[in-house]
């Protein structure tokens, strides 16, 4: 199973590493939103344990994650993610090409998405068939709410 983690879920809690995978107990965030988020994805870390799971980190995701000025504990927790995915089955075989990243993404300008680094990183996700695309962000869910089937169909496509 794979899992697409949106930048924006990565940024926010890759400080927060500790907590997530159960060396604390407590987070450093008093946000209740980012809380939930937090210990969502803790649970996630545990439900992993009894299952194959690997975790997306694509060029872009990567790219864009390592933009600006990181924390060491992000760039520690990116290196991570990054070595988890050459590590996973996913890279290689399941590559897709640039060619049809770039067809899905294109696809995805009738959902109206303002931000090019969304629809990148929705159309990787559906390139790569993810099981799951975990996002914050509230455009990115208004604008695909009940467009399972629709995603469904573009992963099927031959490419």
């Amino acid at each position: 199973m794979l899992i697409y983690l949106d930048a924006n879920i990565v940024q926010y809690c890759a400080d927060e590493s500790k907590f997530i995978f159960g060396e604390t107990d407590r987070s450093s965030t008093t946000d209740p939103k980012l809380q939930k988020e937090l210990v969502a994805l803790r649970r996630l870390v545990e439900l992993e344990q009894l299952g194959d799971w690997d975790f997306a980190a694509p060029c872009h995701l990567l790219d864009e994650l390592n933009a600006g000025t990181p924390t060491e504990s992000q760039r520690d927790t990116y290196q991570l993610l990054h070595e988890a995915w050459h590590d996973s089955v996913w890279v290689g075989d399941h590559s897709p090409t640039e060619e049809r990243v770039a067809e899905i993404e294109e696809s995805l300008s009738e959902v109206g998405l303002k931000h090019a680094a969304d629809r990148r990183h929705l159309a990787e996700a559906l390139a790569l068939a993810a099981s799951w695309f975990l996002t914050n962000d509230g455009e990115v869910l208004m604008r695909t709410k009940g467009l399972l089937s629709v995603f469904k169909d573009m992963t099927h496509r031959e490419g």
